[in-house]
């Protein structure tokens, strides 16, 4: 064979070879391709099932949360009573006193206690010691002391009050030292401070709405009246509250309290402040004998709506700095029998109404009332009596602890047989509160504009009687002293 046939055929198998060659690489590539989408194809569908399986648990895990939270929370709730009561009933045996279950401490006040909540009697004070300096322009006789003034013990009492038996069982007693004839009824007043009582009564919870009272208690009248001594504005009511307001008497006291209505209804021995009770006269401050000289019957009611506050905002006459605004209206009436006693043997009957209304805003108070009363036969010579008085006051606080006032008020009996009052008092004064109500000072100015019956008189609150016009002005400070 020739060289260039056997190039020729080594040529040929060369290219056989390459296009072997070739396609088995095509071949050999086109299966690996296939496997490699195969592998792939089998990790998509086990993620794809990894995914559902992972949604599929975190769905029981919310489940098992929530039923664990609540579970949790209910357990957390329990075992934070159980630390409380615990807490609770440690500190109730650490304060206890000697004895068993009672308790003591402060709580706006002193007081004993039992540990089941049966019985608690609480211990408070009033000290009100008064400085007044009177003067009278105008001197009735050549001996008459023009200026009168010096230091007093008004109020000096012990105010013990609690629950019996239960929450629902009430009651009060105050007992103490101060004025004999507060409202100086007495034909001769008795200028004389010694032991007495001011209120003493027990009162029982009937429902959510009624309670009732009974024993020696302030009339509910005057909105003055029913403001304690403590909690007033000026060093003391006014003048005309001490003749018009009803003052004590001893009865029975019915009381409806809603949302924003109370009613106060009361059957008593009486009213006092306008010589309207017998026995009052040797005896001014009830209680009184039953089988005394007081009235055949006597009823008082009062209605009062709160416009918008609460309540407790009008058991003081002031409205501290950041007090919310509080509104209330009240009107009340009464009406008595007297005994067949003087006047010639004719009944002496009495009839009166009061209207007043209070507004608290934020530091400072508005206040306004008028009460009129009709008498028949206080005295034999004068079968009709007619009492009109008003009074109108108001507050603003200077700064957190200071607080300026003034009042004005007028009136007095129309028939000039009691003296044809004409009495117009302007009054002017400060509150310097150290520690709120419970420790005070006040101090006011007041001026008499008109005249001053001694059916009008009255030495405790620093006013004497005169006759003339612009005649006569009151100095007047007090310490107070209130737990």
């Amino acid at each position: 064979m020739s060289t260039r046939q056997d190039i020729s055929v080594r040529y040929t198998q060369l290219i056989r070879l390459f296009f072997v060659v070739v396609m088995t690489s095509c071949i050999a590539s086109q299966s690996f391709a296939d496997d490699i989408q195969k592998q792939l194809d089998e990790i998509r569908q086990r993620l794809e099932a990894v995914q559902h399986e992972t949604e599929d648990m975190r769905g029981t895990l919310d489940d098992l949360k929530a039923e664990n939270a609540d579970w949790l929370t209910t357990k957390r709730a329990e075992e934070i009573k159980q630390l409380v009561y615990d807490v609770l009933r440690d500190a109730e045996s650490r304060k206890s006193l000697t004895g068993d279950g009672i308790l003591g401490g402060w709580s706006d006040g002193f007081f004993l206690a039992s540990s089941d909540g049966r019985f608690k009697l609480k211990i408070g004070g009033l000290i009100q010691e008064r400085l007044l300096l009177n003067f009278q322009r105008v001197a009735t006789s050549p001996f008459f002391d023009r200026w009168r003034g010096g230091l007093e013990n008004t109020r000096t009492r012990l105010n013990i009050s609690g629950h019996i038996f239960d929450k629902d069982t009430t009651f009060l007693v105050q007992a103490g030292w101060g004025w004999l004839d507060p409202n100086a009824i007495s034909g001769t007043p008795l200028l004389r401070i010694g032991p007495r009582l001011w209120d003493s009564w027990v009162k029982f919870k009937l429902n959510d709405r009624w309670s009732a009272k009974l024993g020696v208690f302030m009339l509910p009248f005057t909105r003055e009246s029913l403001v304690s001594d403590q909690l007033q504005l000026a060093v003391d009511r006014s003048l005309i509250d001490y003749r018009l307001g009803l003052a004590r008497s001893q009865g029975v006291e019915f009381t409806w309290a809603g949302d924003t209505t109370r009613v106060f209804l009361a059957t008593s021995n009486g009213s006092l402040s306008l010589q309207g009770v017998s026995a009052a006269g040797g005896n001014p401050t009830p209680p009184w004998g039953a089988l005394e000289r007081d009235v055949d019957w006597a009823f008082t009611a009062r209605a009062e709506w709160l416009v918008e506050g609460a309540w407790n905002q009008f058991k003081q006459f002031t409205s501290p700095v950041g007090s919310d605004n509080a509104t209330m209206i009240g009107f009340a009436v009464h009406a008595q029998h007297a005994e067949r006693l003087g006047g010639g043997g004719k009944k002496r009957d009495q009839v009166g109404a009061t209207a007043d209304i209070s507004i608290h805003l934020d530091g400072m108070t508005f206040f306004l009332s008028g009460t009129i009363h009709n008498q028949k036969y206080l005295a034999v010579q004068v079968p009709n009596a007619d009492w009109v008085g008003y009074v109108a006051q108001g507050s603003t606080y200077m700064t957190d602890t200071t607080e300026a006032f003034l009042r004005f008020e007028g009136g007095g009996v129309r028939q000039n047989q009691f003296g044809g009052d004409d009495l117009h008092i302007l009054t002017g004064g400060v509150n310097w509160y150290l520690d709120k109500q419970g420790l005070k000072v006040t101090s006011d100015f007041g001026w008499s504009f008109g005249e001053i019956s001694n059916g009008l008189a009255n030495q405790m609150v620093g006013w004497r009687a005169t006759t003339n016009r612009n005649a006569e002005w009151l100095f007047r400070t007090q310490l107070q002293l209130a737990f």
